[in-house]
């Protein structure tokens, strides 16, 4: 028995919309032991969504939609799917007074969206407009929701998970854990990686590597040996591990601080508030986080953090001894516990023989001790440094809080 997912939409196949569905449901479906054999895209084109739709059924037991519900000239996969299954329409009265109820008569798609096939069984969207559809027939089912990833989401979640085991009954469970590191490497990973398959062949294993995030995989149906395995690679890299269930550092460093009772403030330049925003991105992140100032120039350096003009001219904006002086200063404005400062050069000008493109200091002050400051050489585009720089900014930042090592004790990949 086999899963397929099907993206519908001309922005799919343009580059104009990213696909962040097809990797929701195929992560919700893996965390529950179904694992999914195909990802496919197809345009808003009746006979090419009829065509692919067909051939889908054909070598899979459930085939899953995103797009195409709306009530637009170009959401056609209603109708499409309706006509595959021979089903009829008709006006569901629930559907129409519930939709009343929430937007009024003015709403226009009123009529479209109770218009339903017959066949279907209905996927209640609490978000928008359009219904999910269930069809099903001689052990085939397929199954169409929205492509907003807002409405998609907690429908597939809330409504269809419940009814799966229902239309795809497991022979055996499968079973995933995700082990979450920050700032490796595959390359530092994967050697282990292979001896533990050698090991336990029934085990497999998946490596996804993001911006200063490393996750990897580790699936079977034996429990004791993904255990095993997590385990090893727990030991192996415990100080790059952290243990957020999203592999999101911010996660991580938000439980921190609220478990911790502390609070932070940032003194941002190169990063021009990548940093606030990613932990303010953290709902109650308001419990710890104080303010970030981004100065950006070295006169703002000076008259919001109290950087001396005699170490910006001695030593430069990206020097250790000027993030030492932002995140003083920081500290003593805000109040803070805990504050970072990070200064660069994120390129593509402005690097020199000493500081060449890609240089970052960072400093991390804990209140009443001496800040602690890492210099950084990143590589990349101008996006990509500022990102890097972001990422290990946190990572050093968690790292500190949760396991009490200081930036000096331990190295990291540049």
């Amino acid at each position: 028995m086999t899963i397929e997912i099907i993206a519908i939409g001309d922005e799919l196949l343009n580059g104009i919309t990213i696909n962040t569905n097809a990797a929701f449901i195929s992560r919700s479906l893996s965390t529950k032991g179904y694992q999914v054999s195909r990802h496919t895209v197809l345009p808003d084109r009746p006979y090419r969504l009829e065509e692919g739709l067909k051939e889908a059924l054909a070598r899979s037991t459930i085939v899953i939609t995103t797009g195409g519900l709306g009530p637009t000239c170009d959401d056609i996969t209603r109708d499409v799917a309706a006509n595959l299954f021979s089903s009829s329409f008709h006006t569901d009265e629930e559907v129409e007074k519930e939709l009343r109820a929430r937007y009024g008569d003015g709403l226009k798609s009123l009529s479209n969206q109770s218009w339903v096939p017959v066949k279907a069984v209905l996927l209640k969207n609490r978000v928008g407009t359009a219904r999910g559809l269930l069809f099903s027939e001689q052990g085939k089912t397929l199954v169409l929701f929205p492509g907003v990833p807002q409405e998609m989401q907690p429908m597939f979640e809330e409504q269809f998970l419940p009814l799966l085991p229902k239309y795809y009954a497991k022979t055996e469970e499968v079973i995933s854990k995700i082990v979450h590191f920050g700032l490796l490497t595959e390359d530092s990973v994967d050697p282990m990686l292979r001896d533990l398959q050698l090991r336990f062949p029934q085990v497999e294993f998946g490596i996804y590597p993001g911006y200063g995030v490393l996750s990897v995989r580790i699936t079977s149906k034996e429990v004791y040996a993904i255990d095993l395995c997590k385990e090893a690679l727990e030991q192996k890299f415990t100080t790059f591990l952290f243990e957020e269930s999203e592999g999101k550092i911010e996660k991580a460093i938000h439980t921190v601080f609220t478990e911790k009772k502390l609070t932070l403030a940032c003194a941002e330049s190169c990063t021009g508030g990548q940093l606030a925003a990613k932990l303010t991105g953290v709902p109650g992140a308001s419990h710890y986080f104080l303010a970030s100032l981004i100065t950006y120039s070295d006169a703002m350096k000076q008259i919001l953090l109290g950087v001396e003009p005699n170490t910006l001219s001695q030593y430069g904006a990206v020097s250790r001894e000027t993030v030492i002086e932002m995140v003083t200063g920081l500290l003593q404005r805000t109040g803070a516990d805990i504050g970072l400062a990070v200064s660069g050069i994120a390129g593509p000008d402005g690097g020199t023989k000493e500081k060449p493109v890609g240089t970052v200091w960072i400093a991390i002050a804990i209140k009443g001790e001496v800040p602690q400051t890492l210099r950084l050489q990143l590589k990349g585009s101008r996006e990509t440094i500022t990102v890097s720089a972001v990422q290990r900014t946190l990572f050093f930042l968690w790292r500190l809080l949760a396991k009490h090592s200081s930036l000096t004790q331990w190295e990291l990949p540049q």
